[in-house]
């Protein structure tokens, strides 16, 4: 692996598991096993490393939101394979980090604000519309507000004020959210289709 994406790694790791602030630029050469002055000949100082990891990470999730699409059977099998994802993320993600991006990095969360409102908002709005063309959403849905809800129901989850993990379990939150979501906006033909995916069984 090329050094500059080894220290991007080794720091993303950290801050995921650290958070931002208890994490030092010696802290990161040493983990990834370079000096501290080669760890500022690929980035300028931590606000520029903060800058780039995040910006990496955000990357990521655009590819695997486009990959879920273009290799899901159909709407509803897309939404279960982003619950998953989600989920992955809710156990490596510290809060903490995007608590301290939010609070001392401003210009840096502004990017993650734009993400949720134009990748995961419209990845949303897609599947919406995904959905309707293959007879499993309702049709009457208004997919801008609908939409809205969803993209909010999802920054719930990772909320600890809504959910606290000393009471929640972030699996069975995101599972009872998401099947309450789809089981909304299903028609008959979706609701049947996705009682497969989620194993519920429907009241005859």
């Amino acid at each position: 692996m090329p050094v500059r994406e080894r220290i991007m790694e080794t720091a993303l790791r950290m801050f995921r598991m650290y958070g931002i602030k208890s994490v030092t630029m010696f802290d990161i050469s040493r983990e990834s096993g370079v000096s501290k002055k080669t760890v500022y000949e690929h980035f300028r100082d931590k606000e520029d490393l903060v800058h780039e990891g995040m910006s990496f990470l955000l990357n990521g999730h655009v590819e695997q939101f486009k990959n879920f699409r273009q290799h899901s059977a159909n709407a509803i099998e897309e939404l279960i394979r982003e619950l998953e994802y989600m989920e992955l993320l809710g156990k490596t993600v510290n809060p903490v980090m995007l608590y301290e991006v939010q609070k001392y990095h401003p210009g840096i969360w502004k990017t993650v604000e734009d993400f949720k409102k134009d990748c995961v908002l419209d990845a949303i709005s897609e599947n919406l519309k995904r959905g309707i063309e293959e007879g499993l959403y309702r049709n009457d849905l208004n997919t801008t507000i609908v939409a809205r809800m969803r993209q909010l129901q999802l920054e719930t989850v990772f909320d600890p004020a809504q959910y606290p993990a000393t009471q929640y379990d972030m699996h069975e939150v995101m599972t009872q959210l998401t099947q309450h979501f789809i089981l909304g906006i299903t028609t008959l033909k979706g609701r049947k289709i996705a009682a497969g995916y989620l194993q519920i069984k429907d009241e005859d």
